[in-house]
């Protein structure tokens, strides 16, 4: 396994940095990084680790090469930040940066409309209170809707996950799924949450 980067800080020097970065704008911060301000690439290698890691276990079991993706993700940020373009989203920079990492490095080479290869790719939950299709779901609505997520076919799984749970825009989600158009991205969606409505009737 690679070495992490986190960087040992006294309490008070890490609390002083995460209040002042919070309060910056996503593209503040990321120009600072790619100034060179070392506060702001420990911020977002702290601030989107967990995240990063979760993201990237939805395309491999494989833990390890999860971890070196990332590991090599934030490497050759740091080394090429002066040249990094710009970016009003930090988490979604880093998405489409890893998952191209983790295909390359697990050997699954996706064709941009295919499938995932994994029955288990992006297999989550919504709780009762993040039920977003109809905020008047009851528990076993919820729960009848938890289990057709399951009956989703894993691509029509993840596009469901970058609008509801990641809070993505169509152009976003195009961009992260490999699609055309945008037009495609909302299709795939619409007919996802249809078939998810008729299941929960």
């Amino acid at each position: 396994m690679k070495q992490s980067f986190r960087i040992p800080l006294n309490k008070v020097e890490e609390f002083s940095r995460d209040l002042r970065l919070q309060h910056k704008e996503e593209t503040v911060i990321w120009e600072e990084f790619k100034s060179g301000s070392e506060s702001a690439f420990i911020y977002i290698y702290e601030t989107y680790f967990d995240l990063l890691f979760v993201y990237g276990n939805q395309f491999t079991g494989n833990e390890d090469i999860v971890k070196d993706a990332i590991q090599d993700l934030f490497i050759a940020l740091r080394k090429s930040r002066s040249r990094l373009g710009k970016t009003d989203s930090i988490k979604f920079y880093l998405y489409k940066s890893l998952k191209r990492l983790i295909i390359k490095e697990s050997g699954q080479w996706f064709n941009q409309c295919a499938d995932i290869n994994s029955e288990k790719a992006f297999d989550f939950t919504f709780s009762h209170e993040r039920v977003l299709i109809d905020r008047q779901l009851d528990e076993e609505k919820a729960a009848a809707l938890n289990k057709a997520l399951q009956s989703l076919a894993p691509r029509q799984r993840e596009i469901i996950y970058y609008f509801y749970y990641e809070g993505m825009s169509y152009q976003q989600i195009q961009e992260l799924m490999g699609m055309s158009h945008v037009r495609s991205a909302r299709n795939l969606l619409y007919k996802a949450l249809d078939f998810l409505r008729q299941q929960i009737k």
